[in-house]
This record gives structure tokens, sequence and C-alpha cells, in this order.
């Protein structure tokens, strides 16, 4: 249609030229031949234009109609543009990735048996581990990988529940597996399940969907979320400090999970979002996996019901050579050496030095630190230590330099005193110097 119009124009335009210089015939073949090459390039130049006006409105429809539903595997995320970057990342990922089922394989392997629920935990991980490996495969332009639906669409449905069953069992302090509930809680994720597997033989539009589906993966998860408020608010008071600690990481780590699930979700539709919260996400589990290789190399005893590390105690000693006669004589020995030289206030003393003081080895005053004072070595020293921090805190007639205290009482930095203060008063020092002159105030 245009170009019939611009051709037109043309026509009209030769005509009224050539009318109006009929003295000058002889040189109309040439103006009209002239004039008609400058109409064709016309022609072809607003053709040019409009064709390309054409695609970039195709290309914005093309935009506003991406979901993360119906696009292809390898283009449901952008990727960075950098090479070096995308090499980077997706080596950063896949390790991790590694890292976490390794995790997984030895949380299952070692602490199973002594902790039951940690059968749960490796399920989440394992999980979380899956998911970062696919994206990562999915995400590498040299891995021809690019199923009809990615598994950990479906294999995320068994994370939640999992991890509710781990964390509400340490909260309850349960150590038992009920088959029926068991059964009950992982029916929806075995009925995702089925359905991926048999989008792999039929292609069903509607179970594609539903395993695509983030605002049900974000009303499941809120549901989840809410029964663990429930009975985390009712158990607080039973729950020991450090497994709370442990329990509100997991929690918060759940809550991001929910937040980035809910803002996909909202702004499904649009392609950006959908890309920098999937990227957040790969992020967020591998620093998950990276935290709990530290929690499992630093604290393995997180995964350990108290009852069982105290067998697990006794089992260690079983065969030492220490009598009951030794024991207590290195017990009066080690309370002597503590209560009257106060060899606590060095702050170079280690376990071998203090040994070589009692004229034992290590492993005999390890055994007899834990087996007669329920403790270790430095909880027992740091107990000494913050003794002495309220003694002089108590003793003294003005407010002290906190800093001053920290050397004073053997200690080596302001964060290790802090905390050993804080996990035996519930306070810092200066909270518990400020409340010590208040009530001298008060009551002289």
């Amino acid at each position: 249609m245009l170009s019939k119009v611009v051709l037109i124009i043309g026509s009209l335009f030769i005509f009224s030229c050539t009318k109006s210089n009929t003295s000058n015939i002889e040189l109309t073949n040439t103006q009209t031949i002239t004039t008609l090459k400058k109409v064709i390039k016309t022609y072809f130049i607003v053709e040019n234009k409009f064709n390309s006006s054409s695609t970039q409105v195709e290309d914005s429809l093309n935009q506003k109609n991406y979901s993360n539903v119906k696009s292809e595997s390898k283009v449901i995320f952008k990727e960075p543009n950098s090479t070096t970057q995308k090499n980077f990342i997706h080596w950063f990922f896949l390790a991790n990735a590694l890292l976490g089922l390794c995790i997984s394989a030895l949380i299952f392997l070692k602490f199973s048996k002594l902790d039951i629920n940690n059968v749960y935990f490796t399920i989440f991980l394992t999980g979380v581990s899956l998911m970062l490996l696919e994206l990562a495969l999915l995400w590498w332009n040299n891995v021809h990988y690019n199923p009809k639906v990615p598994f950990f669409r479906a294999q995320f449905y068994f994370w939640i529940p999992s991890l509710f069953l781990y964390m509400r069992n340490k909260i309850e302090n349960r150590n038992t597996i009920n088959l029926r509930e068991n059964i009950l809680q992982y029916l929806v994720p075995t009925m995702m399940l089925g359905s991926y597997i048999y989008i792999l033989f039929f292609d069903v539009r509607i179970l594609s969907q539903v395993l695509s589906s983030l605002t049900f993966k974000a009303i499941y998860t809120f549901i989840y979320l809410a029964f663990l408020v429930r009975i985390s608010t009712k158990q607080k008071n039973k729950i020991p400090l450090n497994i709370k600690k442990w329990l509100v990481f997991l929690a918060s780590f759940i809550i991001v999970i929910f937040l980035l699930l809910s803002t996909r979700a909202y702004f499904e539709s649009d392609k950006n979002i959908n890309s920098l919260s999937i990227y957040f996400l790969a992020i967020l589990f591998s620093t998950f996996i990276t935290i709990i290789s530290f929690i499992l190399f630093f604290q393995p005893e997180i995964f350990i019901k108290k009852e069982n590390i105290e067998k697990e105690e006794k089992t260690k000693y079983k065969n030492s050579g220490l009598t009951d006669d030794m024991l207590n004589s290195l017990k009066i020995e080690l309370n002597e050496i503590l209560r009257v030289k106060k060899v606590y206030l060095d702050n170079t003393l280690t376990l071998e030095g203090l040994a070589e003081q009692l004229n034992t080895d290590r492993y005999s005053l390890s055994q007899t630190i834990n087996q007669e004072f329920d403790k270790n070595y430095y909880e027992l020293i740091n107990d000494y230590r913050i003794e002495e921090a309220i003694r002089k805190i108590h003793n003294s007639e003005s407010d002290l330099v906190i800093c001053d205290l920290i050397y004073e009482t053997g200690f080596n930095n302001k964060v290790s005193f802090y905390k050993a203060f804080k996990k035996r008063h519930l306070k810092t020092p200066l909270e518990y110097q400020k409340s010590i002159f208040k009530d001298k105030i008060i009551d002289p």
C-alpha cells in the first residue's frame, strides 16, 4: 500500500514537471529518468524503515509476552556478556553444586545414625545442590542440555517439606520418622515428580504450567513457613541456644526463597527481573552451601543430638588408660592451677602448654576436662576468664575501660571476649558494667 502511494505521488510530480516545461521538450527524457531514480530510491528507503520499525514492534511484543513458563530452557535466563565472567560464574556454581552433593552424602553417611532428622536435611541440601548444578548446565553454552522442562521445577517441591520436618523435629526434640506423616508430607512432591516424568514423554501444556507456576510455589512455601513460625513460637523457651541460632539461619533462608518466588511471580513477564532474581537465587544457594560446609567443619555437633554426643564421648574414652582415681587426681590439680595460679590470664596458653604444667599429655587432660567438667578446653578457660572480668567490674570504684579488661583477663581480641561474655551473662560487658553501677547508685 505504501509503495503504491509513493509511486502515485512520484508520477504526479513527474507529470507536473513535464507540463510546466513544454518549451524545453528536449530535456524531458533526461529529467524524467533522473526523477524516477529519485522516486525509486525514496521508495526503498521508506520500505526499509517500515520493515525495521515492524521488526522493533515485533521484538517489543515478544518481550511483553515473555514468560518464564513459555520460554525454552536455554533462554529462560539472561546471561552475562563477558566470556570470562560467564566462565567464572559457571565454574563457581558448578563447584558449589558438587560441594553441596558431597556434603549431603557426608552428613547422611556420618550423622544420620546419630540423628535420624539429618535424613530430611540431606534431602533438602541435595535438592538445592541439584538445582544449582542444573542452572550451571542450562547457562553453559558448550553443554547441550536443553530439557523440555528443567528438573528443578519438579524437585523443588521436595525441599520445603523436608526442611520443615527437619526443623520441626529439632524444635520439638523428636528423633523418629513417622511413616504415615511422611506419606502425607511428600504426597504433593510425588505428584509433581510424576507430572514431570509424564511431560518427558507427552507434551501436556497444563502440567508444564503447573510445574512452572511461581505463584503456586510461593504459596506452597508460605504455608510451611507459617507452620514453622507457629511451632517455634510455642517451643521457643525449650530450644537450646546453639540450636536456636541454627534454626534461625535456616528459617531466614526459607524467607529469602519465599520473597524471591513472590517477586518473580509478580514480575513474571519482566525478563530483566526474572534474570536478576534467578542469578541472585543461584548466588544465594552457593553461599548457603559454603556456610553449611564451614558449620560441618567447625561445629559438627549441630548435626548430633546431645545424648548421642555423650555416648560418642564415652565410646571415645572407652579404651583410655586413665582410671577414675587418676581422673580425679588430675581434676584436683587442674582446679588448683586455675584458681590459685590463674594460668588462664596468659593469653598464649594452649591445651598442650597447660598439659605440660600438669606433667601430663594433652589427651589425658582433654579427657579430664570433657568427663569431669562436661566442657571442652576453650569453654573451661573462658569460664575462668569471664569470672575474672566480673570480679574486676564489681571491685572497681569507677567505670573500667573495656579494652583494658579484654587483655587483663587473658583474651586476645574484643570479638572473642564479647562473645564469651554475652554467652554467659546475656549482656555485653558494657551493659553489665552499667547495670552494676546503676545498682550501686540506687543502693549504696
